[in-house]
């Protein structure tokens, strides 16, 4: 009898579990084993869309060594959590974590956990399950150790008293060790059963699972173009709207736009996703909801290569600041969608609230800079030179979107009106990568990290001695190295605000970068079938929680 009443409660959890599969029934079955039916609402599922495919499997912990696309960055969300997160305006909360306490010198993090927190096949979470995970991603990271945030490289031990506290104790005081907690790559965590074998097996294990406490789970019924995720049952929070959600790989943005059109997806979330000019033309069309996220995913911005001539002048270099023309890109090419920059960060990013000197459209002071520098046009071809030499440069970039094909062009104009001649060139991230690392470049177009990884990552690649930012790095000839040493190793805030002005003043006075746009994510959607969506504070994560349906 005793095994008759287990089996029962065995399939009525199955039936629940299948619920999405019902059409609009609910099956119920009584202790007594008697099965009934109910109308209930329709399950609501929505289809969206990504540029490559997951084969690469599910596991958050993503580097160039063990990945060969990097798509499943942007949907981690959905299935992990990480001991605090971020609200949309930048304040640090709790998630896994439902209080946390620090050291006075700023040494030990011990975190309660929330109780009654479930992975997704229904295991308990523990503290030394979170101390599992978090080793198993500074032992997944290699050699990319510390460069996903400083934090993995800074942990000197971890401790787990009881199931409900977890304690972390750093090396060295560092100021963004909560910041780095809530990136999901790669803090996000993990049920240990996927380190069965050993801590590099989670690549394995989860190649076709996720195994994490976030709102949904992997189906695991890829059928060559289309992921299906649904619901996990046990999730600690709010319950999402959709009861599942499917993610089609389309590679070709256009090809995106005419599945929304055709009914085969139902939204398209992020810019790169979707072209600045489609996204226009959906805007117009009643059919079609559209947004664009307020708050900025990184910034874009033209790098130098300081070690050779011309740029390693500094008057060059800030001839160039002047002749670029920011709010052109912004309305002539990004269609309003990034918007001009005018420093390296956004002010409301942490620490970035400084004044420093910018530098408005000038043309003519452009020319009077060259002019001061040596470089002139003798022979009246529009092409400066100096001491025999003609000012040629090379500009090199990803050409990653059509958008930027658009905005190196007109970069390469603006720069020409005041006495450059620019040959660009554009290639895959390798290519831009390797021509970066010998030198085959004098300036480059390049980005922040992006999203909770700015500034702090950003910040300490400028260190040469934890960098993995070929760009940035070069800013360390203009600062002192022990102040770049000291901002990953104090605990005094005060001081990390005075070393954050000392740098970024440095960056605008030696003109070390030219800010050029923030960058600000998109969704287009079926309005018939979707309200709208509320991006994150790293809008480049897809949050499909936050979207509101009909």
């Amino acid at each position: 009898m005793k095994k008759k009443k287990m089996m029962v409660a065995l399939t009525a959890a199955t039936l629940c579990l299948c619920l999405g599969a019902c059409g609009n029934k609910t099956t119920m079955v009584s202790e007594g084993g008697e099965v009934s039916t109910s109308e209930t609402s329709e399950p609501k599922s929505i289809v969206l869309t990504e540029n490559w495919d997951f084969e690469s499997g599910f596991y958050p912990v993503i580097t160039p060594s063990n990945t060969t696309t990097y798509g499943i960055i942007y949907w981690t969300h959905n299935f992990y959590d990480t001991l605090v997160k971020y609200t949309p305006d930048g304040e640090i909360v709790g998630s896994l974590a439902e209080s946390w306490e620090i050291s006075e010198d700023g040494l030990t993090y011990t975190f309660k956990l929330r109780e009654g927190v479930k992975f997704s096949d229904g295991t308990v979470l523990t503290a030394d399950m979170v101390k599992k995970s978090i080793q198993a991603s500074i032992t997944n990271l290699g050699m990319y150790n510390g460069t996903y945030g400083r934090l993995t490289a800074l942990i000197a031990s971890m401790e787990a008293p009881d199931d409900s506290t977890f304690i972390m104790t750093l090396s060295t005081p560092y100021y963004a060790a909560l910041n780095d907690l809530t990136m999901s790559c790669p803090l996000a965590i993990v049920n240990p059963a996927a380190f069965e074998g050993g801590e590099e097996n989670a690549y394995n294990i989860l190649a076709n699972a996720t195994n994490g406490t976030g709102p949904y789970m992997y189906a695991g019924d890829y059928d060559g173009t289309t992921y299906t995720f649904v619901r996990n049952p046990h999730y600690w929070g709010e319950a999402p709207e959709a009861d599942s959600f499917s993610v089609k790989v389309i590679p070709e943005n256009d090809a995106k736009v005419l599945a929304l059109r055709n009914g085969e997806i139902d939204g398209i979330v992020g810019a790169s996703r979707l072209s600045y000019d489609s996204f226009d033309s959906l805007k117009g069309e009643e059919a079609y909801g559209t947004s664009v996220a307020e708050v900025s995913t990184l910034t874009r911005y033209l790098g130098f290569n300081m070690s050779v001539a011309p740029f390693n002048d500094s008057a060059v270099r800030e001839a160039a600041a002047y002749a670029i023309d920011q709010q052109a890109l912004e309305s002539a090419v990004f269609n309003s969608i990034e918007s001009a920059a005018e420093t390296l960060f956004p002010t409301d990013r942490p620490y970035c609230n400084v004044e420093t000197k910018v530098y408005a459209t000038d043309v003519e002071k452009a020319k009077e800079l060259l002019e001061g520098a040596g470089w002139t046009d003798s022979d009246g071809d529009g092409i400066r030179e100096k001491d025999g030499t003609k000012l040629e440069i090379t500009f090199s970039y990803t050409n990653e979107l059509a958008a930027i094909d658009n905005a190196v062009l007109a970069v390469k104009a603006q720069l020409e009106e005041v006495g450059f001649s620019v040959t660009v060139k554009g290639g895959d991230m390798m290519t831009w990568y390797g021509d970066v690392m010998a030198g085959a470049y004098h300036i480059a177009l390049w980005k922040s990290t992006g999203g909770a990884y700015d500034p702090s990552t950003v910040i300490t690649n400028i260190n040469p001695n934890n960098s993995a930012d070929p760009i940035a790095v070069q800013f360390a000839a203009f600062v002192d190295q022990s102040v770049l040493d000291e901002v990953d190793s104090t605990a005094d805030l005060d001081r990390v605000q005075e070393i954050y002005k000392e740098i970024l003043t440095t960056v605008a006075d030696e003109n070390l970068a030219v800010p050029l746009s923030y960058t600000h994510e998109t969704f287009a959607y079926n309005a018939e079938k979707i309200n709208g969506y509320t991006c994150g504070y790293d809008s480049s994560y897809v949050d499909v929680a936050n979207i509101d349906l009909k």
